[in-house]
């Protein structure tokens, strides 16, 4: 396993690399900047990366204004939206885009589902020749729902992903919205032939492992049903700024590895 924390602060990344964390999973509008020009998104990527961790994820995709369910869905402006932005992110390195955006999803009150899935299933068709050209895969976030009506188990996230006919579109698991919403290991599995990748938070707070007591076997036991061992991001209230958060990471770390089946590690 990889292992990150998500961040865009250059002496957050720092500290989180003296502990011995492999990359930076940051948001797409500090990095690359979208509607501005490409020196800002050069200086933007630079100032990230200058923190000593290469940027290997992305989540935070789409900006306001960018709906992509509902009677005001934009299609259109996402794909031109999208386009930019995975360009840039390829250029930056970056191997997956998370797809969470709750706001930018969930259906109105009064809205048909099924349309609802029709546009959603449209709109990831589209994306998918875009992520396939640029290398950069885009992973779609089940969320909690308490925070979106759509899309909020693993196991729909890859139903979607499916249905856009791109192996450039998969699904990935949040243990915080994965346990809040009370999944079992069945949604994980139920994935496995489209699963990109891993965001870690604590029950009941969201905060960084070892911040608070949380169980993360069974969500590990899952992922190492299905073989995944690449990256796990956490996302989550990271250790405060003081002398004691080098520490803090290393315990975040030793936390997740001590989850992690042996052959995952």
């Amino acid at each position: 396993m990889r292992y990150a924390i998500c961040s865009s602060d250059p002496s957050q990344i720092a500290d989180a690399r003296a502990a011995g964390f492999d990359y930076v999973e940051t948001w797409v509008p500090t990095l690359v900047r979208p509607g501005e020009s490409e020196a800002a998104f050069e200086d933007a990527a630079a100032q990230i990366l200058a923190a000593g961790l290469p940027v290997e994820t992305v989540n935070g995709f789409l900006v306001k204004g960018l709906v992509c369910v509902g009677p005001e869905a934009v299609p259109d402006k996402v794909v031109e939206y999208a386009d930019e932005v995975l360009r840039r992110l390829a250029k930056a390195g970056v191997s997956i885009c998370v797809f969470g955006s709750g706001w930018a999803r969930n259906i109105p009150d009064g809205f048909p589902r099924e349309k609802a899935e029709e546009q959603f299933v449209s709109l990831l068709s589209r994306l998918g020749p875009v992520a396939e050209e640029t290398g950069v895969k885009i992973a779609v976030e089940p969320l909690a729902r308490v925070e979106c009506n759509f899309v909020n188990t693993v196991d729909e996230a890859a139903r979607f992903a499916r249905a856009s006919g791109s192996p450039a579109i998969g699904a990935l698991a949040d243990f915080y919205h994965w346990a809040r919403n009370g999944e079992t290991e069945d949604t994980i599995l139920a994935a496995r032939d489209c699963f990109f990748h891993v965001h870690v938070a604590t029950m009941p707070n969201r905060r960084a492992p070892g911040m608070e007591p949380c169980d993360f076997s069974p969500f590990f036991r899952a992922l190492s049903a299905i073989g995944y061992d690449a990256r796990v991001s956490v996302e989550g209230a990271q250790p405060p700024e003081g002398p004691g958060r080098v520490e803090a990471f290393r315990a975040a770390l030793d936390v997740l590895r001590a989850s992690v089946r042996p052959e995952s590690r």
